[in-house]
């Protein structure tokens, strides 16, 4: 007689049943397995085609090694700080030892690494810090390495700059240029339809000669020229469009938003959100209420001379960055034409009153040269018109 479990009867389970769950059990593990060994092997594997677009750019592939050693195995001396991409290093590279990088190491694989590359490899502006390479590798189970290698900008950034403890402030004049400087790179990037979505002094790197050069890119290429939608909202509280904010939408005038905060930051000296009675306070509702009141006075970085009429004008400017009608503000192009406009009046008034003064001085040189006099009293005019100082 057969018993219950084989016949089927008594309530107990049978063999064939049994054995398909068993069977059931092996297929999933091996998918389990196989979808294990896919993603792996994936993960392992850099960006396809990365090297091979690139190959008419001035972007090189280094080796993991390489960096590696330009960075002396990430040492904290090395270490020049931390964003949101992951930690920057400065490095010597091996190759030839002449040149310095800023060596931007992820702190995990990032979806954006590869569309910042591709993006940056083939720029090229003197206001944008310049994507020099790449390197990618490491152990893809427990540390992998995604690595982005920037021309070192060995002046710092433009935060340290306007800090009300720094110790040189810069003069209107300076400012200007720098935000000329700033307004044509980021300019540069809307012709490519690129977005940037972080502009903030931290961002604007100094050079020595200090023009400024635009860095830290979360960038995002825009839908036929205005839009494109993102997962998350990028940027620095302050200086982030509302209503990027409100759509997850990052557009071309999101940026003059930030830009426009960026100008008064840098024109007024106080922070995009500042403590005032004890309450946060934004500075563009701020400075509105200043225009509106009559108190334009208070707009100017009290460590920086400057006309009042100047200090007006890049106000309003800033203001009419950051209107909420996107449509209704000015392009990177306008802006940057602006600043232009207003350095011509302010710094051109200088340069041609000098230079109206030193033509008076050649003039008064000549005629007494050629008038006659002693020898003695002509070489003391020449030399009194050498040793006198250019205002400018």
């Amino acid at each position: 007689l057969s018993s219950p479990a084989a016949s089927g009867g008594g309530g107990g389970v049978s063999v064939g049943v049994i054995i398909g769950i068993a069977v059931a059990a092996v297929v999933i593990l091996l998918l389990l397995g196989a979808m294990l060994v896919y993603f792996t092997r994936k993960r392992q594997q850099k960006p396809k085609g990365l090297s091979a677009s690139l190959a008419a750019s001035h972007c090189t592939e280094f080796s993991l090694a390489e960096v590696l050693k330009a960075t002396n195995d990430w040492s904290e001396e090395n270490q020049l700080g931390s964003g949101a991409f992951g930690d920057v290093y400065k490095g010597v590279p091996p190759r030839d030892g002449t040149t310095t990088w800023a060596v931007k190491r992820a702190r995990w694989m990032n979806a954006d690494f590869q569309r910042e590359v591709q993006q940056m490899a083939d720029k090229n502006h003197p206001n944008i810090v310049r994507l020099l390479g790449f390197a990618v590798g490491g152990d893809m189970q427990t540390r992998p390495e995604q690595v982005l290698i920037y021309e070192f900008v060995p002046n710092g950034d433009l935060q340290h700059w306007i800090d009300p403890k720094a110790a040189y402030p810069l003069s209107f004049k300076q400012r200007l240029d720098i935000l000329i400087g700033a307004a044509c790179g980021v300019e540069y990037l809307h012709s490519f339809d690129i977005v940037h979505r972080d502009i903030k002094p931290a961002n604007i790197l100094i050079e020595d000669d200090m023009q400024p050069k635009i860095a830290d890119f979360g960038l995002v290429r825009v839908g036929e020229g205005t839009t494109v939608g993102t997962t998350r909202v990028m940027g620095t509280p302050g200086y982030v469009d509302p209503v990027y904010s409100r759509t997850s939408k990052a557009t071309t005038t999101s940026d003059v938003y930030s830009f426009g905060v960026l100008m008064l930051v840098v024109l007024t000296g106080r922070p995009a959100l500042f403590d005032s009675d004890g309450e946060s306070r934004a500075i563009i509702p701020w400075v509105e209420e200043c225009l509106s009141s009559g108190t334009a006075a208070s707009l100017r970085d009290p460590k920086m001379e400057a006309p009042e009429d100047a200090v007006l004008r890049v106000a309003r400017l800033a203001v009419s960055c950051t209107v909420e009608r996107t449509a209704s503000r000015p392009s990177m192009a306008h802006i940057a034409n602006e600043l232009q406009a207003v350095r011509e009046e302010v710094v051109g008034k200088d340069e041609l009153s000098a230079a109206i003064k030193v033509d008076a001085e050649v003039q008064e040189m000549k005629d007494a040269l050629e008038g006659g006099g002693s020898l003695d009293a002509q070489l003391e005019l020449i030399g009194d018109s050498f040793s006198t100082e250019n205002p400018v």
